[in-house]
């Protein structure tokens, strides 16, 4: 009768577990599916915006090619009034850069070839320009009577500049979560974030090619077929799972292209629902093997069958939190802003300035540093080495040091390397090696993270210079991309995970001497940094700290398999009690923090099982009840059940924020 109640109460709990597992599953995929939805179709809907805010831009364009070719067709316009007509239209058309008019050869005069070309620009005369697209040639005709045909006998066509595509590209919001492109009607580049695809002519076929990347190929094809949609894609720059939306733009046959990274669904929200469906799945099937191995009976076998299948699952649920832990995204700081496109600097930069109580001008400094090496040494100190780089336009005074600091850096050994001038811009390149103290949290190691913030500031501090960071001399500025850190970049024990710029605002209590200090007092004064995001590696670390742990509970679990059958009992419990103990010195030793870690813990728990371990060799060997019952079986039992139990509660503990 005993036997049958316990039956049914595990039926119920299991009954009740499966049920709850399936609502939180439930509510998990909800919730995903709705941030998914959410975010395609904000990806979606900058696509489409960018794509119509092009195709009316050089419709406009278009239209105002056409009506000329129309009017030099029907004899309204002369060939004298070409050029006046030509720069009416440049005035009045703000997007456009050059318009022209070309006759085929021999037109004009039918003794010369010359092609008769009228041609009007912004800079006031023709000049070859890399930046430079032509986006229309609209063929001038007239109606041959003698023929009855249409000939043509030049063409009007319409230059525009590239920079205004790759402006419009940089004013999609989609910094943090993708980047834009553009395609001809080729698959040539027009606009990338990577420089190098559209000065070399870059098509999309090649870099298809390049990758083995069917997807992208098929993708391509029907981009220049005049196809709309969306494909799943593995980004090569940044090995992120992503998606691609390409939208047609009909005025010039080009497509738009969107790649928006699927990371940013992952949250910490969505995460702790994943560790409370992974508690409710634990217990489910910790139930339902109970009733399928019928503990209720209350034999030998079924328990240890139990046993073993119980102790199983929760070694899942165990490594299901660990691998949780450790694709964990890292915390935002609430306290900066990043910048990953031109937009949110410029946004959050007119903010900070008007907020501003100083009465000092305002310069900005565009600034780039690119990190080549970076190394642990001790427990808070980082070796670094790589370069930095500074932009000064001819609006910034003379008066103003070219220069800049890391007040950081414990020691530093900076270098000028290169001084160049292009045009009005003034650029110096220094060389870098430092090393900075940074204060580190171990509590979750060996999930730990690192998040490495170096603040750059203006030689001359005392004014109101504010650093920007150089977009334009990075690629793709995604972090998953690590803009400014050296993409073969090896940190011992760690695995660069992604690096950006932000600013943070600062408040110093002083001036330093200087009266007019500019940020004593002003809460809003915006200092740049640029982080690096670092994830240890776990592999090493399992094999040399948690492997030694789980062999010395397997070896005290022998013992206690063995209790009354070996003479060495107590001898060999501690031996192994040292070894443990002096692993555990060497792990402090190792890492000097005042808190207690999560690896820590699995000592603890260790401690408590060599106490188990022995108080029940001492209940069996005086023939306690029970610890001497059916050969001390409970103790047998209960002791791995103990140890996984109290280390899958602790890691939800430590690892659920």
């Amino acid at each position: 009768m005993l036997r049958q109640h316990i039956f049914e109460v595990i039926s119920f709990f299991c009954g009740v577990s499966f049920l709850v597992t399936a609502l939180l599953s439930f509510d998990y995929i909800h919730e995903k599916n709705k941030k998914i939805l959410s975010e395609r179709n904000h990806a979606q809907q900058e696509t489409i915006e960018a794509a119509d805010e092009i195709d009316t831009v050089l419709t406009t364009l278009s239209s105002v090619a056409h009506n000329i070719a129309n009017e030099i067709s029907s004899s309204k316009l002369r060939k004298e009034n070409i050029q006046q007509r030509l720069k009416t239209a440049l005035k009045m058309t703000p997007n456009m850069f050059g318009i022209g008019v070309v006759f085929a050869p021999y037109i004009n005069d039918p003794q010369k070839r010359k092609l008769s070309p009228y041609y009007v620009n912004r800079n006031g005369k023709w000049e070859p320009k890399q930046d430079l697209v032509q986006v229309f040639t609209v063929p001038i005709t007239y109606f041959d009577i003698a023929k009855q045909v249409k000939i043509s006998i030049g063409v009007v066509f319409v230059d525009y500049l590239l920079n205004n595509v790759r402006a419009l590209m940089t004013s999609m919001e989609l910094g943090r979560t993708g980047y834009g492109f553009i395609l001809s009607e080729k698959g040539v580049f027009i606009a990338h974030p990577i420089e190098e695809y559209i000065q070399n002519n870059e098509t999309v076929f090649n870099l298809a090619d390049s990758h083995h990347d069917n997807i992208l190929r098929r993708l391509a094809e029907k981009a220049i077929d005049g196809a709309s949609g969306t494909v799943d894609y593995i980004d090569p720059e940044t090995g992120q799972s992503a998606w691609i939306f390409y939208q047609f733009v009909p005025s010039t046959n080009w497509s738009i292209g969107v790649v928006f990274f699927k990371d940013v669904l992952e949250t910490s929200y969505l995460r702790k629902k994943l560790i409370w469906i992974c508690i409710a799945i634990v217990v489910f099937l910790c139930l339902l093997t109970a009733l399928i191995s019928r503990v209720d009976r209350g034999d030998r076998r079924s328990f240890w069958e139990y046993i073993v299948a119980f102790s199983l699952i929760v070694m899942g649920g165990i490594g299901f939190l660990w691998y949780l832990a450790q694709t964990a995204p890292f915390h935002d700081d609430v306290d900066s802003t990043t910048v990953v496109d031109k937009v949110g600097l410029e946004r959050f930069l007119t903010a900070q300035t008007k907020q501003m109580s100083s009465k000092k001008p305002i310069y900005y400094v565009p600034t780039g540093i690119f990190i080549e090496s970076l190394k642990f040494s001790g427990v808070n100190n980082i070796a670094l080495s790589g370069y930095v780089w500074q932009k000064y336009s001819s609006d910034i005074p003379t008066t103003i040091t070219r220069g800049f600091a890391l007040p950081q850096a414990a020691y530093n050994d900076i270098k000028k390397s290169y001084h160049t001038k292009d045009s009005d811009i003034e650029v110096i390149g220094w060389h870098f090696q430092i090393t900075m103290r940074h204060e580190f949290y171990y509590a979750k190691y060996p999930f730990d993270k690192r998040h490495i913030g170096i603040r750059i500031v203006h030689s001359d501090f005392d004014k109101n210079i504010i650093l920007v960071p150089d977009l334009e001399a990075y690629g793709v500025m995604n972090p998953a991309a690590k803009p400014g850190v050296k993409r073969e970049l090896v940190v011992s024990g760690w695995a660069v995970f992604k690096s950006f710029f932000n600013y943070r605002v600062s408040y110093e209590n002083t001036n330093f001497g200087i009266s007019e200090y500019a940020g004593l007092g002003d809460i809003n004064f915006p200092y740049l940094y640029i982080n690096v995001l670092l994830k240890r590696e776990f592999i090493g670390q399992f094999i040399s700290s948690v492997l030694p742990l789980i062999i010395i509970s397997t070896i005290l679990f022998a013992l206690q398999m063995w209790l009354g059958k070996t003479t060495t009992f107590v001898r060999s419990l501690i031996g192994l009690f040292f070894g443990i103990l002096l692993a555990h010195i060497r792990l402090r030793g190792t890492i000097k923090t005042p808190e207690i870690i999560y690896l820590e813990f699995f000592y603890l728990i260790i401690y408590c099982s060599f106490l188990i371990t022995t108080f029940s060799f001492f209940l069996f060997r005086y023939k306690v009840t029970i610890g001497y019952y059916r050969d001390g079986l409970i103790p047998k039992l209960l002791f791995w059940p103990i140890i996984l139990v109290s280390s899958f509660v602790i890691t939800i503990i430590v690892f659920y924020d």
